[in-house]
């Protein structure tokens, strides 16, 4: 029998993150991670809010697994919020910590520090998905992962390293590639927000920042080109609140809630 394939796999863009995840020793309900944010996670000096959700639901996933195996999860919901800055080069720290596991959810909060001080908090609900003919093997969960190690650091500013395209404002393009895809072949999780994050800065115009992404996880679209099109419910000086989707080539992937600033 083969052995399942490795997920991500190398040179995948969570590898090139460079995120860690480390399981507290005593205490299965909480869970430590972190990235470091380097330049090109960076838009007009401050950090995609976008990238903090990818660890975060990496981790949050990470513990919903370990909390359910034999069963499996999926990502259902997470809201992303920004709560202070970092600078270039600074390590962002995650700790991770179970709400609720029951029947047909996992719940968990994480709260996101760098330099000493509170940059972001999100809730994060998964799907318990029963255990059936097909679902993934048990995984590992009690030991760390460094996603980043023998990988190649990004070679440009995100939005690039991933090809994002900017059509009218507030809709950008991408196409599907090995680099985003998650373990069922359709786009990762993590990149979905980042998409919906570009449309949303590019709705909002230069100067802008994303301060708010609630994200649900609707489909699978295997095929793309995808398309991120935010759309403003209001503004005012201070920033934008509009809704996002994210659309594959046949169904709705991903449907929220944004709040942009400057």
């Amino acid at each position: 029998m083969a052995e399942p394939k490795e997920y991500p796999p190398p040179g995948h863009l969570l590898r090139r993150l460079a995120i860690s995840v480390l399981p507290d020793a005593a205490d299965r309900q909480v869970l430590y991670s972190s990235i470091p944010l380097v330049p090109e996670l960076f838009v007009d000096g401050r950090f995609r809010l976008s990238v903090i959700a990818t660890m975060v639901d990496m981790a949050a996933g990470t513990m919903s697994v370990g909390i359910t195996q034999p069963d499996w999860t999926a990502t259902f919901d997470m809201a992303t919020h920004r709560v202070g800055e970092a600078e270039p080069g600074a390590m962002a720290d995650g700790v991770t910590r179970l709400v609720r596991s029951g029947k047909n959810i996992v719940v968990s909060e994480t709260t996101v520090s760098a330099g000493g001080h509170t940059i972001a908090y999100a809730e994060t609900t998964f799907s318990r998905l029963p255990h059936r003919d097909g679902t993934p093997a048990a995984v590992a969960v009690d030991q760390p992962k460094h996603y980043g190690r023998g990988e190649l650091p990004l070679p440009a500013p995100l939005a690039e390293v991933i090809g994002f395209r900017r059509q009218q404002p507030g809709v950008v393009e991408l196409d599907l590639q090995p680099l985003i895809r998650n373990s069922t072949g359709s786009i990762q999780g993590g990149v979905s927000a980042m998409a919906m994050e570009e449309a949303a800065l590019h709705l909002a115009g230069p100067g802008s920042t994303l301060d708010f992404l609630h994200v649900y996880y609707l489909s699978a679209d295997r095929t793309g080109p995808y398309h991120a099109t935010a759309t403003g419910l209001r503004t005012i000086p201070s920033g934008t609140t509009g809704r996002v989707e994210l659309r594959g080539a046949e169904r709705t992937v991903a449907q929220g809630t944004f709040i942009t600033g400057h």
